[in-house]
């Protein structure tokens, strides 16, 4: 079958097969067909057959974070499938899950040394709110039923994360079937950097003391508060001080909170540090960890907690059991390709690299704000390797407007996918500051023919 009737082929099955996640389908663009990646970049073509080549800017939904075809993350997923594809993880163990558990624990300095293994972030989370209300439930403080939110917050799409995320437009339509959680209105910093010391002047002191009066108010029925740390990323990568979770684990010993991480996105390195709530110095009770967990590789996740969290299930009363599981938990080849993705966070000495793509953000994004396009940005941040700019929309072009900027960046060069008015970049740790030059120059190109 020649190119042409391929395509002819494709976009059938397109139209007549597919239903795309986040994506009102009927509003969809003719898609791109990808047939290959190779560092930070995407090859393919699109339905007209014109070869198309783009900078990856998003990592692939946050996941590739060693970007494509990388070799170590490769061989181990081939070694691995020599041996063992997967097994049923419950009265069987296995080297990788062994392995992969204790490098995880070592990552957060043996605070949380338990690991649940699962299949993806909505998943780890799912799995750590029903630890943080078990965990009470098993000690027989019943009441303690509730959780605190933060503000803005996302979690994944199932029933529980909808429930502990903001009530947006993605979830309104099940807002009857969700359980009741106490939202906390955020502070955030959406000036330059993440440390602005007029914000901290203005609104941090206000919201610790918000924070207090939500603890102080509601701890009786709290079993844990569910957060993402430093970045809120669905919300529109939106930023907060890191003494707010220092602040947060200090009300939580108070009260007696579990405190539940959601690393699903800032874990892995994506701010410097394996784990965002290290800038704060802290450790959480539990915490939920995919995406750059296997850098894309496989899907794959966990959610670690803390001794004293496993105890509270290991118990001769059967009741007290995790009862939670899936066909694929602990996959070897997941676990197998996390630990390659793990060991290359230090042999690579990622934090070093992202505290260079910061820069280069910093950089990057000062040219535009004193550019031709500067008045079309209202808002700029970058933390680590994730930078994001508001910019101004006019009601009448919002309704496809993801849709249009996603069309015209990667036929400029680079995937752009905005999150409401945002352009966020989180690119791969391995971009270097020409192919990260490319994402800046296709910001500016939109901006200044399609804004």
């Amino acid at each position: 079958m020649d190119r042409k009737h391929r395509i002819e082929d494709f976009l059938k099955i397109h139209h007549e097969h597919i239903w795309w996640p986040f994506t009102p389908m009927k509003l969809a663009k003719e898609p791109f067909f990808i047939e290959k990646g190779e560092g930070v970049f995407l090859y393919g073509y699109d339905s007209d057959d014109n070869p198309i080549k783009f900078v990856d800017a998003i990592s692939s939904w946050w996941v590739s974070i060693y970007g494509h075809n990388f070799e170590p993350l490769k061989q181990a997923l081939i070694k691995q499938m020599d041996q063992l594809e997967h097994v049923i993880y419950a009265s069987m163990e296995h080297e990788p899950a062994l392995r992969l558990a204790e490098m995880l624990s070592e990552k957060t300095q043996h605070h949380l040394p338990r690991v649940f293994y699962s299949d993806d972030g909505s998943t780890a989370m799912e799995i750590a709110a029903k630890m943080a209300f078990q965990y009470f439930q098993n000690q027989g403080t019943k009441e303690k039923t509730k959780f605190l939110v933060l503000e803005n917050g996302y979690h994944g799409d199932t029933f529980g994360n909808m429930s502990l995320g903001a009530r947006s437009d993605f979830h309104k339509v099940y807002e009857p079937l969700l359980f009741d959680v106490i939202h906390i209105p955020m502070a955030y910093n959406t000036t330059e950097g993440l440390y602005n010391e007029e914000l901290a002047k203005l609104e941090l002191q206000s919201l610790l003391n918000r924070l207090e009066t939500f603890f102080e108010k509601h701890h009786k029925e709290v079993c844990a508060i569910v957060l993402e740390p430093i970045i809120q990323g669905a919300a529109g990568m939106l930023m907060y001080h890191p003494f707010v979770l220092k602040k947060i684990r200090s009300l939580c010993d108070e009260y007696k909170v579990l405190m539940i991480c959601d690393e699903v996105f800032t874990g892995a390195g994506r701010t410097g540090p394996y784990f965002a709530y290290e800038h704060a110095g802290i450790f959480p009770d539990i915490l939920a960890l995919s995406k750059g967990l296997s850098a894309g590789y496989a899907t794959f996740a966990v959610t670690l907690a803390t001794e004293d969290v496993y105890q509270a299930f290991y118990s001769d009363n059967k009741a007290h059991t995790m009862f939670h599981g899936h066909s694929m938990t602990a996959n070897p080849l997941g676990c197998a390709v996390s630990i390659a993705s793990v060991e290359l966070y230090d042999s690579l000495n990622i934090k070093n690299k992202i505290d260079q793509i910061q820069n280069w953000h910093k950089e990057f994004i000062e040219e535009l704000k004193h550019s031709s396009v500067k008045e079309k940005i209202k808002n700029t941040r970058y933390f680590g390797s994730v930078a994001a700019i508001d910019v101004v929309v006019s009601l009448e072009s919002f309704k496809a407007f993801n849709l249009e900027i996603i069309d015209f960046s990667v036929r400029n060069g680079a995937l752009i996918r905005p999150l409401g008015n945002v352009f966020y970049i989180v690119p791969p740790y391995i971009i270097r500051k020409e192919e990260l030059k490319i994402v800046y120059e296709v910001i500016y190109k939109t901006l200044k023919e399609k804004i």
